[in-house]
């Protein structure tokens, strides 16, 4: 009777973990195709567009992706979206900060995720780029290309100090330091090509 009781258990706890990668794999496939969707359809525009026409499109959970952030150092290729007033964008996608300035435009775009093992912890593993690693933003038809070259953690108390300018392009990544608990960590790159694709 015992046995039968543990093989049942050990039945159902391989069933739920069974699910769980199941659906982890199915989201994984998802967003990969809604990662997909923005650069084929951004790219169809950019070349049938007038200047005035800004896309931004995708069906996950009606997030609409305002760009695509790709850092190959650590396998991440994410939508971002605008964070507003009532849509407190943090808990679906790569963050974009109010104070940003998009890549076309002189100035910081600046980008938070959560770090940590939830599903939602697309900067999980921002702690592993270094300085010299490229990070690229996919945007109206134009692939943009960063350079990191500062890397430090900072308290985490709610605000970070970031370059404000309107004379060059910057990225600035900012999630929780896992390894440094209370910190976070802070990455900065310049703008140094971009390209159509």
């Amino acid at each position: 009777m015992i046995k039968k009781i543990s093989i049942i258990i050990l039945i159902v706890n391989l069933t739920f973990i069974f699910l769980y990668f199941f659906t982890k794999f199915i989201l994984e496939i998802r967003e990969n195709m809604e990662v997909n969707n923005y650069i084929t359809e951004t790219t169809v525009i950019n070349n049938n567009k007038s200047d005035n026409e800004k896309p931004k499109k995708s069906n996950a959970k009606d997030i609409n992706y305002t760009a695509i952030l790709e850092i190959p150092t650590i396998n991440l290729k994410r939508g971002v979206v605008d964070n507003t007033k009532n849509f407190a964008s943090i808990k679906y996608a790569i963050s974009v900060d109010n104070i940003s300035k998009y890549p076309d435009t002189n100035g910081n775009f600046i980008l938070y995720a959560h770090s940590g093992n939830s599903k939602i912890a697309f900067f999980k593993n921002l702690v592993k780029v270094n300085i010299n690693d490229k990070v690229y933003i996919y945007y109206n038809g134009i692939k943009y290309e960063y350079e990191i070259f500062d890397k430090y953690d900072i308290e985490k108390t709610g605000k970070a100090s970031v370059i404000i300018t309107d004379k060059e392009r910057y990225i600035t990544l900012i999630t929780c330091n896992q390894s440094h608990k209370g910190y976070q960590v802070v990455l900065v790159g310049k703008q140094i090509n971009q390209m159509k694709y």
